[in-house]
């Protein structure tokens, strides 16, 4: 990051009380600073708020990644599933800043705190398209489930190369008990595909039976770099 612009974000951050607001359009649109594709497991990750975080490796939980040759997609695609080798320590991470306009890092965290974990990656390209889901839906969003750990994984039968290992993978919360459940789903899958979204699942995966009827439960969306 450029010391111009980290100048405006550190602006920014003290005219809003300390926190960062930079828009999305302002962090990624300008040029010296990379949008990410693959997660960039480096020393510290920045947000499209401006939050910047420190990461710091972790070999016992880095080792308990899947071997990345080993993919589903062959060895042309072993760059994306590199294992994880930085995280964020969530026993001192400011879980309750925003990493984005509507969205705090708890958001994305919670699943792995409640189960007593003190380590995640939240890759920032999720979390950009996640908000230009919602600023696009103009409402609400519940963010159901992001990082997973591979034992958290594992415990609730997650792929065994699922993106949410990643951290850069999203499933957004449909209510399906409600009538328009199907509307809902189908809107946020199509918001996620016109804002660039690597991929989004099919929503027949996402459904379920409710009373006879087939009903939209939650729209998974990844940025897999492919």
């Amino acid at each position: 990051m450029s010391g111009r612009r980290l100048i405006l974000i550190l602006a920014i951050s003290a005219a809003c009380g300390g926190k960062a607001s930079v828009s999305v359009d302002v962090l990624f649109g300008d040029p010296s600073i990379p949008t990410p594709t693959d997660p960039p497991y480096g020393n510290e990750v920045v947000y499209p708020s401006g939050l910047r975080l420190g990461l710091i490796p972790d070999a016992v939980l880095s080792s308990t990644y899947p071997n990345p040759d080993q993919n589903p997609f062959g060895s042309a695609r072993s760059q994306h599933y590199q294992r994880v080798g930085m995280f964020l320590p969530l026993e001192i991470a400011p879980t309750a800043e925003r990493v984005s306009e509507n969205f705090s890092l708890s958001e994305y965290v919670n699943a792995t705190v409640q189960r007593g974990g003190t380590r995640a990656y939240v890759d920032p390209e999720v979390v950009w398209h996640v908000q230009l889901v919602r600023s696009g839906l103009g409402r609400p969003l519940i963010v159901s489930s992001s990082f997973r750990a591979p034992g958290h994984n594992r415990d609730v039968g997650g792929a065994s190369f699922s993106r949410h290992l990643y951290g850069d993978a999203v499933d957004i919360d449909v209510d399906q008990n409600r009538s328009d459940a199907n509307t809902r789903g189908q809107e946020i899958f199509n918001e996620a595909s016109d804002v660039g979204v690597d991929f989004v699942l099919p929503l027949e995966d996402t459904s379920v039976d409710v009373s006879g009827l087939r009903r939209v439960s939650w729209v998974h969306l990844d940025d897999r770099g492919f």
